[in-house]
């Protein structure tokens, strides 16, 4: 298989008993029963000690059988090539066997399945040649142990959201913002996750499940735990605290009555890929995305492209509009015309163009009534999802990735993007591995009792970004997914640029901000801890919350915000542009307020700044500095502890050098040059 770039082949080494594997900036050992025992990723180990399984069996704690060179069990190579490497594993308790099949992929996905059986009967005993033990065969419980290094577990996001239970009881309520943040000092537990990723600013890990099928916790509330322990935190997973429901009593001999059982799940470190040294890939545009526009966008853009340019935009992104009905893969002859009119002129100015593609199928599609019902998400008791309307009238339903869906889309961009001469996409929420209980494509699961669960099709999502990574990027395209309120770490080593913000901006759009959480930014949006730019979204209310509000919070942070507007927007971005592109943030180094000891004296005051030194040893910032308060913060200096002999500083936002303290609006911003 090509390995698309920047990835690299799977190397895979035996050492002793255990076997490396190495991807792209990552390397991941495997012990003798295939569990990691150490990742190293973005140079560093992640990992406080082996991961493992603990748990009871009939009542005592399991007692892992560890004389691999004796039994023979221990990890072994299935299989492998340019883009995987297979291995298999054996354990043994007194009671038990857990069989596992361990996949690593060339993007550093790791996809584990687990199969847990009883021991059963030797050769021996079953020729009747040796005694049987009595019936002894009740699992009592059995757990998943992640150890990580305290400072490479101070940061969480998670899919889906909901609250956190810490262990004195107390329940941290649900809110938009509660998807990423600062792990607290106490122990935690969470319900069931698709997604869940512990980590800090610059690396962490990714355990992600489609289902909790055959998982039994006790508490349905902490299916997730984080201990803190003192040299290490452990993520828990509680695959069951009880006797499997399937293995159901009494049984003469429950070695042969006790079917095996799996558990599916998966591990990816991060970052997914480098992180680039230029964070700010595009100046792009994106047209009619809460700022709607009258008519058609090719009789919105003819007298404007010459003004594209002469603002600096080198990407156009056009919003749902473009396609008569919306995110249909094959659309009508007067689509495909105007974004061939509209990409035609954009090239000629040097400007790209992406068109908008989603999770949804509209009514208005001429496929509707065949298709609709083998493609759709649907809930438990059936009923389907979505609904939006737009003009031309129709109504769009949410699709899921794990049906036959999947592959029309790919080979639907695949083929605008030919017809049209396109640069690739934006797609909106693709990303997200949506709960579904519809069987007609293979989504939920039945229990034990035949009552229907969805499942979140996570592997499904996966491989339609890997296949549209190919056919985009084989086409010179870039892809853009815009997320909200996760961060699907299994696709994204295949999207060039995130676009995130809604979740944060539908408060802030009303009024109903405070102080902004420094943790939850680091987590979610800075981008760098999981290896793919991000741009901020941006949605104004004025006065209440302006385009310059958010700019202020989002390049504090590292990221800016991606103009929505022709207008106020663009032409506030085009003067950002140029500062940033008059700076050499490629060779610079980035120092983020929490972390390059700086000091306001307004702590509502941030500065973070990229650090250049010349090949002569001159050094020059780029000072990022916002007030995040909704008052004004009066006579405001910083004192640079790192850099005590940089001394003159030039505010680029208004042209003219500084000698003395300034005055930042309320969420108002600054870009310094210091020297």
């Amino acid at each position: 298989m090509h390995i698309p770039p920047p990835f690299l082949p799977v190397v895979t080494r035996p050492e002793g008993m255990d076997h490396r594997v190495s991807v792209l900036g990552r390397e991941i050992v495997f012990g003798p029963d295939s569990l990691p025992v150490s990742i190293t990723t973005a140079g560093r180990e992640i990992l406080a000690g082996p991961v493992r399984l603990t748990g009871l069996e009939d009542g005592v704690p399991i007692a892992w059988d560890e004389n691999y060179a004796a039994n023979e069990s221990a990890c072994f190579i299935h299989s492998r090539g340019d883009d995987h490497a297979v291995l298999c594993g054996a354990k043994a308790s007194p009671r038990f066997i857990v069989d596992s099949v361990v996949t690593v992929e060339y993007d550093g996905c790791v996809r584990i399945d687990l199969r847990v059986m009883p021991r059963g009967k030797t050769v021996a005993q079953a020729f009747g040649l040796k005694a049987v033990e009595p019936y002894r065969y009740r699992l009592d419980r059995l757990w998943l142990e992640i150890p990580l290094k305290k400072e490479c577990a101070g940061l969480y996001s998670m899919y889906p959201n909901s609250g956190i239970l810490l262990d004195d009881g107390t329940l941290i309520p649900e809110t938009r913002t509660l998807t990423s943040g600062a792990v607290p000092d106490r122990d935690m537990a969470l319900p069931f996750k698709a997604l869940f990723w512990l980590g800090n600013d610059d690396r962490g890990l990714g355990f992600f499940a489609e289902s909790s099928m055959n998982w039994q916790p006790e508490d349905p509330r902490k299916v997730l735990e984080i201990i803190h322990e003192k040299e290490r935190t452990v993520l828990r997973v509680r695959l069951t605290d009880r006797h499997p429901a399937t293995w159901k009593e009494p049984f003469e001999d429950g070695s042969d009555a006790y079917l095996p059982i799996s558990f599916s799940f998966g591990l990816q470190p991060t970052p997914v890929k480098p992180f680039p040294r230029q964070p700010y890939p595009i100046h792009g545009l994106h047209l009619d995305c809460f700022i709607k526009i009258p008519g058609s966008y090719d009789d919105f853009l003819a007298d404007k492209y010459d003004q594209l340019k002469e603002k600096g935009v080198d990407t156009l992104i056009l919003h749902e509009k473009w396609n008569k009905a919306q995110n249909w893969y094959e659309p009508s002859e007067a689509s495909l015309e105007m974004i061939g009119k509209i990409t035609e002129q954009c090239h000629l100015r040097g400007i790209r163009v992406l068109t908008y593609f989603g999770y949804e199928i509209s009514s208005l599609s001429p496929e509707w009534s065949a298709l609709q019902e083998r493609v759709k998400v649907v809930t438990s008791d059936g009923k389907q999802t979505g609904g939006w309307y737009r003009v031309p009238f129709q109504r769009d339903y949410v699709v899921c990735c794990g049906s036959e869906w999947a592959d029309r889309f790919v080979e639907g961009i695949a083929f605008v993007m030919d017809t049209c001469h396109t640069d690739g996409v934006y797609l909106d929420s693709t990303s997200r591995p949506l709960y579904c209980c519809n069987e007609k494509h293979g989504c939920g699961r039945r229990d034990e009792n035949g009552l229907l669960h969805g499942t979140y099709p996570v592997l499904a999502v996966r491989n339609m970004f890997k296949k549209l990574y190919s056919a985009v990027h084989s086409r010179g395209g870039m892809i853009n997914v815009h997320s909200f309120g996760y961060q699907n770490f299994t696709a994204l080593p295949f999207i060039d640029l995130s676009w995130y913000g809604e979740n944060l901006q539908l408060d802030y759009v009303l009024g109903q901000f405070g102080e902004i959480s420094p943790d939850y930014f680091r987590a979610e949006y800075a981008g760098r801890n999981m290896g793919v730019p991000v741009e901020f979204i941006a949605y104004e209310n004025r006065p209440v919350w302006t385009f310059e509000n958010a700019l202020a919070l989002s390049m504090i942070h590292g990221i800016l915000p991606r103009p929505n507007d022709f207008y106020g927007p663009l032409d506030l971005m085009a003067g950002v542009w140029k500062i940033f592109s008059r700076f050499p943030v490629d060779q610079a180094d980035w120092r983020p307020y929490w972390a390059n000891g700086a000091v306001s004296t307004d702590s509502r005051v941030k500065i973070s700044y990229y650090r250049h030194e010349a090949p002569d040893g001159a050094l020059t910032l780029l000072a990022l500095c916002a007030n995040t308060s909704r008052e004004t913060a009066q006579r405001v200096s910083f004192h640079l502890k790192e850099e005590p002999s940089l001394t003159q500083w030039t505010d680029l936002t208004e042209g003219k050098k500084v000698t003395g303290p300034v005055t930042f609006a309320p969420w108002g911003y600054r870009i310094f040059l210091v020297r």
